[in-house]
């Protein structure tokens, strides 16, 4: 008799090709991470709800674990001393001469903390403890009576007093006594019972985060990452984050202060791009300033207003008349046409039945390869020749648009024969060897890194065989915006383009009152009837 192995969600993605960060341990209802010869464990579901959660815990954990990197010990160590004394100055309202020096001194030593914390290989550089010793200066001022101080605490102590080598208020407050074995740079030390005191009340806050523009971004970008994990945002969203934020990074470096991203930085970047070849100038401007407005909102952050040149109503970009006519030009003749179109169905067509269904579902339901790949089996209804979906963009608005499309014949018949061809329970389209036409995965890798992969096989698969097709310069993104276009130029169907899009809710009215809830609509099917006049369908 064999034995039947049930198949948990785990083993579902493990059949189609996913590689999961994390393992199911179906033994105890939960997931597993073997990690540097130790195993910890999550207590989650073995769901996808419960494998996202679990890998949140995994990530909160593993980022803890990093403090056991070199020297992160020790920087934490200096920094949850020396923050409270930062603070204690903060709200010092009225100081001495001397006491304004310490403050600013501190303020410097914190910022170097804080910098190690970032690169502690350039701020920390290491020492050769079987050739090096402190002199006797050093053992003088610094009241070491020892130097039995780990490989880690030599460096470290090494690079304290280069930072504090001209900082004499500050040595003499904090560094220079007796301290013995526990002398300043060790993992020991402490403040005197002195400083303890006047730091009891001051107001704390933890390990302050570095300040630099890579930090920032890369938080930004987790965040974007962590959304996408969870399904609330695309994938291609959260790629698309990567790159229009990577001409800001780019431009700047990782490595400068956000304080630094003042209005004259900002002014900056916008002649950047402004005098650059990027066709995407105002979207990446655009997206410099969501950034901006993320990091400014973070109370952690050190950037505490928006550059006044934000909002700025000249720096702006427009394109002039005649690069605008060139460009709207460029792209109607790139635009597939009737006579395209009846060539795709031809009886001596060379075009293979997949992409003729494709290319007219595109055309009659304003659909991308996305949408092709995301339609399901129960959208379609074969009698009534409809199909009734919600965009997967729209999917995270609040009553997003359900439309309704009428197909035409021709079209309905090239579904039906793909859809018997489908193996897939669920959705309906599949591409060359029972493959999705557009696959997209997110993981987060062992250290933590987020990667993304996308492998569009309608469009691959086109422009390798275009040309043996006989449609050697169309592109298949083309064939939505012919229909959009044919719409366009008819005034009584300008208004329906949203809808024949699937676009989401634009006015209050629409969001709330005017659902159409799926139902047929009689304009809708008017318009589509128009598009397949326009290319000889119907």
């Amino acid at each position: 008799m064999t034995k039947t192995i049930s198949k948990n969600w785990a083993n579902r993605q493990k059949a189609k090709g996913i590689k999961l960060e994390l393992q199911a341990y179906p033994a105890r209802g939960c997931w597993k991470k073997r990690h540097n010869h130790k195993i910890y464990y999550f207590k989650h579901p073995i769901t996808k709800d419960g494998y996202e959660a679990a890998l949140l815990e995994w990530l909160k954990h593993k980022a803890e674990l990093n403090f056991e990197k070199p020297y992160m010990a020790l920087i934490k160590h200096y920094l949850d001393l020396f923050k409270p004394v930062q603070n204690h100055f903060d709200q010092t309202r009225e100081q001495t001469t001397k006491e304004q020096k310490i403050a600013t001194q501190i303020d410097q030593f914190v910022n170097w903390l804080e910098e190690a914390f970032v690169d502690p290989e350039t701020f920390i550089p290491e020492v050769n403890s079987s050739t090096s010793s402190f002199s006797k200066k050093e053992i003088e001022y610094f009241g070491i009576v020892k130097s039995d101080d780990s490989p880690q605490e030599l460096s470290f102590t090494r690079a304290c007093m280069k930072v504090l080598s001209n900082k004499p208020e500050f040595s003499d407050s904090f560094a220079c006594r007796f301290f013995g074995k526990d002398h300043f740079g060790t993992l020991t030390f402490e403040l005197s019972e002195h400083w303890k005191e006047k730091t009891e009340f001051a107001q704390t806050s933890g390990i302050k985060i570095p300040q630099s523009l890579g930090y920032w971004a890369d938080d930004y970008l987790k965040a974007k990452a962590s959304q996408a994990l969870a399904g609330q945002i695309e994938i291609s969203t959260y790629t698309d984050a990567i790159e229009r934020l990577g001409k800001f990074r780019n431009f700047f470096g990782d490595k400068t202060p956000i304080t630094k991203i003042d209005s004259e930085a900002v002014k900056k970047y916008y002649y950047f791009l402004l005098n650059s070849e990027y066709a995407n100038k105002r979207l990446y401007f655009q997206y410099f300033k969501t950034f901006i407005l993320y990091i400014v909102n973070e109370e952690a952050c050190n950037l505490e207003h928006i550059p006044n040149a934000i909002a700025s109503k000249i720096l702006v970009f427009r394109q002039v008349s005649k690069a605008k006519s060139d460009m709207a030009k460029k792209k109607h003749e790139k635009l597939w046409t009737k006579k395209d179109i009846q060539r795709v169905i031809a009886k001596d067509s060379k075009v293979p039945q997949r992409f003729q269904c494709w290319i007219l579902l595109m055309l009659n339901c304003g659909m991308t390869q996305s949408d092709l790949n995301d339609l399901k089996r129960d959208e379609i209804d074969l009698v009534k020749g409809r199909i009734v979906r919600i965009r997967k963009k729209a999917e995270k608005y609040q009553n997003p648009p359900v439309v309704n499309y009428k197909l035409w014949d021709v079209t309905l018949k090239l579904l039906k024969k793909e859809m018997a061809l489908c193996t897939d329970e669920v959705f309906a389209l599949q591409a060359m060897n029972n493959a999705r036409i557009v696959t997209e995965t997110i993981q987060v890798d062992a250290t933590g890194i987020v990667k993304t992969t996308k492998a569009d096989n309608a469009s691959r698969n086109w422009g390798r065989n275009r040309a043996t097709y006989g449609f050697k310069d169309l592109q298949l993104k083309f064939v939505k915006k012919a229909g959009v276009t044919a719409l366009a130029e008819n005034i009584q169907y300008i208004p329906l383009k949203p809808i024949y899009l699937g676009q989401t809710h634009r006015t209050i009215a629409d969001k709330h009152y005017d659902s159409k809830g799926g139902r047929a609509y009689k304009p809708l099917d008017q318009a589509i009837a128009y598009i397949g006049k326009q290319f000889g369908l119907k």
